[in-house]
């Protein structure tokens, strides 16, 4: 490890010395380095998201808090300019993917975004009306317009070549191809080619790739997607209308002077090239002001450069090579410029190749320290170059060039919080460790227990088979945790990797009345067996349900009173069931009466009833008849039940949210009525989102968030923990459990952490 990361720091060295911009060290791949997220406000398939997908293009990476932000907050953090890593003084470009419609208003309303998708997948007139509605009001308030993209989305970098966009660039590199995204100097386009742009006294000039139709637009016009649809030439808005339609030419131009509109009528133009009814290329808007200028977001010379802001490598955890093939299949269609924008899910990470020169922090030794404390530290990573800046918290560190990376003297003045810390090479290309340094809070008279006792947190590097961590459970004083690639087991003195888990994902962990293990994965329902080999199960019976629904994408189980095991599908997939003679059937709304095919948690309570959460929902199942319980008036429209925990009097705790940014928790009493209800606002809940709800043997009520954990006393007491008073390894916690010792285990985003209350 020491000498590849020795040969690292001499290949970064050389990188320093480049210019900003010059094409990565792939191998036969001469395109720019261009790589995003698709966020949905999900850490993992099956949780509750925040809506829209938003597309945010040359990000450092995901955001970790996407899964309980709204989306203001997200914007924000996305729009951080120390969350690019093209390091020009701006953040992420924010993209409002396949938007329809009826979104117009929250397209409207979010702040921040650069655009939206209007050519897509090869269908460049379907968003039409919607693009010209967002554009007349981003004109009418006078604010910036929200641009037109062109992305693939298939899945597949072999189908593809679909919609695109051509950037014109007066210098070809990531810095100013992010301006040009971000400033409107490009066209989208599903087939035709435009060779220039210009705007001269008072006119807009196109000289094209090939014969064809241009069709001039003014705001409130627009074409509709039929492509048998007749187009009037009028300067009335609507659809099928537009100021002047050339028919089969080389070059066309629209002088203002002959629009017959007024400019301050007119609010702004744009052209459609069309060489075939649904085969198109998208200007961006100029805006007109009322003095007849025009604005012209194109830079007047340049080289057109093509690429696309929206497709998918669907490279698993871990897997580098299916990025470098998506680059060269795109470099194939003549794209020097497209983006790789795997999900924030874990399923299907971020992609990020070393051969790119671009920095990435592994990790910083230590990455917590108590306030006031002023240490030395050591940045371990791939491209960290000598000469490079390291910022915490956006203040700056001194650094020196280390033999595995960079050294830096954290300051003695930072303020208590989780902090990023950022490192920026020379050559303008820089990497974030969202969340990465944690200041501890000294200990107060509100908070005196802030203290590491009783603490203990492990990482890949002590065994665990990966470091983001689904579930947990235990049996006896062990413990198991099924992680995004893999499960692991400890025995009491060290972590096991179990290899060959189906799908190779665990969502969830329960412990049967014999005391056997069974787990969902991303392959089925499994077990561990005696030899180390998995046996699957298959709940099958796909023909319930569409296709795409009825694969085996299981996530929360739960045993009922008479040993039937029950398991939620995580794709609207119906409701699983284990009955006690080893038979598996699939219950759905038509062959089964469940009241939704999107069941999220069961649990059987103290007197036998069997609970079920769903997506749109909390029921019990009384009499065989699902009978709906209804929720607290403060979380009534909250209607996703995340989590749901047996309370030891018979009663049910239910963890809940709705939009993002609502939410809380419920307890039920047995017989379905309201006993108590919290939310953040009401009470020390961290987070309106509580991934996991524990009860332990003495009592006390353990809540779980991406915000950290909080604890509810029998005596009412509320105490809150995080790592900034504790030794909580990561307050990105999703499921917790007690052992037999009375130890509460948590599994969160970077490893276990585990609490000995006696210690």
């Amino acid at each position: 490890m020491l000498i590849r990361r020795c040969i690292v720091l001499m290949i970064s060295a050389a990188l320093a010395a480049s210019v900003a911009g010059e094409a990565g060290a792939q191998e036969g791949y001469e395109g720019l380095i261009c790589r995003g997220v698709e966020e949905s406000g999900r850490l993992y398939i099956g949780q509750p998201g925040f809506g829209p997908h938003l597309v945010s293009l040359f990000v450092t990476g995901p955001n970790p808090l996407s899964a309980t932000h709204t989306l203001d907050e997200h914007m924000a953090w996305a729009n951080d300019s120390l969350h690019s890593y093209v390091a020009d003084g701006t953040g992420a470009l924010v993209i409002w993917a396949h938007p329809s419609a009826a979104q117009a208003a929250d397209i409207l309303a979010l702040d921040g975004l650069a655009g939206i998708e209007v050519n897509y997948a090869g269908d460049g007139l379907s968003r039409e009306a919607l693009w010209d509605e967002l554009l007349t009001a981003c004109a009418d308030e006078g604010r910036p317009f929200l641009w037109g993209y062109g992305a693939d989305d298939t899945h597949s970098y072999e189908r593809a070549n679909l919609s695109w966009f051509a950037a014109r660039l007066p210098e070809v590199s990531e810095r100013v191809l992010k301006t040009a995204l971000r400033a409107g100097g490009f066209y989208a386009s599903n087939g035709p080619v435009i060779d220039d742009i210009q705007v001269s006294d008072g006119a807009i000039s196109l000289a094209l790739g090939q014969e064809a139709d241009v069709l001039w637009l003014r705001a409130g016009q627009h074409l509709p997607p039929e492509p048998d649809a007749e187009v009037t030439v009028s300067t009335e808005p609507g659809a099928g209308h537009c100021l002047r339609h050339d028919r089969a030419v080389r070059r066309a131009q629209l002088s203002l002077a002959d629009a017959g509109v007024s400019p301050a009528e007119l609010k702004f133009v744009r052209a459609v090239v069309r060489t075939e009814p649904t085969q198109v290329a998208q200007t961006q808007p100029f805006r007109v002001s009322a003095d007849g200028a025009i604005d012209n977001p194109y830079p007047p010379a340049g080289e057109w450069v093509r690429g696309q802001t929206h497709n998918h490598t669907d490279a698993g955890p871990g897997d580098r090579t299916r990025v470098a093939a998506y680059r060269l299949a795109y470099q194939a269609f003549g794209q020097l410029a497209s983006f790789s924008t795997d999900y924030s899910y874990w399923e299907t990470p971020h992609q990020w190749l070393p051969e790119d020169g671009t920095p990435r922090i592994e990790a910083v030794a230590p990455d917590r320290v108590r306030q006031g404390e002023a240490v030395e530290a050591a940045i371990s990573g791939v491209n960290l170059a000598p000469g490079a800046e390291v910022l915490i918290a956006g203040r700056p560190a001194p650094t020196e060039a280390a033999d595995a990376g960079l050294r830096i003297s954290v300051p003695g003045d930072l303020p208590p919080g989780i902090h990023d810390l950022t490192v920026t090479n020379p050559d303008g290309f820089r990497d974030t460790l969202a969340q990465g340094f944690t200041v501890r809070s000294r200990p107060t008279a509100q908070e005196p227990d802030a203290s590491s006792v009783g603490w203990r947190h492990w990482t890949m590097a002590d065994g665990l088979s990966w470091d983001q961590c689904i579930c947990i459970e235990c049996s006896g004083d062990e413990a198991w945790v099924g992680t995004i690639r893999g499960v692991s087991r400890w025995d009491g003195e060290a972590w096991q990797a179990l290899l060959g888990v189906p799908g190779r994902a665990a969502y969830g962990i329960a412990r049967g009345p014999d005391g056997e293990l069974w787990f969902a994965t991303g392959g089925g329902i499994a077990q561990p067996g005696p030899d180390g080999a998995w046996v699957g199960h298959a709940v099958g019976q796909p023909e319930k349900l569409l296709r795409v629904s009825s694969i085996e994408r299981w996530g929360r189980l739960a045993f009922d009173a008479d040993g039937q095991l029950w398991v939620g599908h995580r794709w609207n997939g119906g409701l699983g069931v284990r009955r006690t003679d080893g038979t598996w059937e699939r219950l759905t709304t038509t062959a089964g009466g469940i009241p939704s095919n999107a069941p999220s948690a069961p649990a059987c309570d103290a007197g036998g009833t069997l609970w079920l959460g769903f997506t749109s929902g909390l029921y019990r199942l009384l009499g065989g008849e699902w009978r709906p319980v209804a929720l607290p008036e403060e979380l009534e429209g909250c209607r996703f039940v995340i989590a749901l925990e047996p309370a030891p009097d018979g009663g049910m705790w239910a963890a809940v949210t709705g939009a993002a940014g609502t939410g809380g928790v419920a307890r039920f009493d047995a017989d379905g009525g309201v006993a108590a209800a919290f939310t953040p606002e009401s009470s020390p809940l961290p987070s309106t989102r509580i991934r996991d709800i524990l009860v332990t043997s003495a009592g006390e009520v353990w809540f779980a968030s991406d915000l950290g954990l909080a604890t509810l006393a029998p005596d009412g007491t509320w105490r809150g923990v995080t790592s900034l008073t504790s030794g909580l390894g990561c307050n990105i916690v999703l499921d917790l459990a007690e052992d037999a010792s009375g130890r509460i285990w948590c599994a969160t985003a970077r490893g276990v952490s585990r609490f000995d209350p006696g210690a």
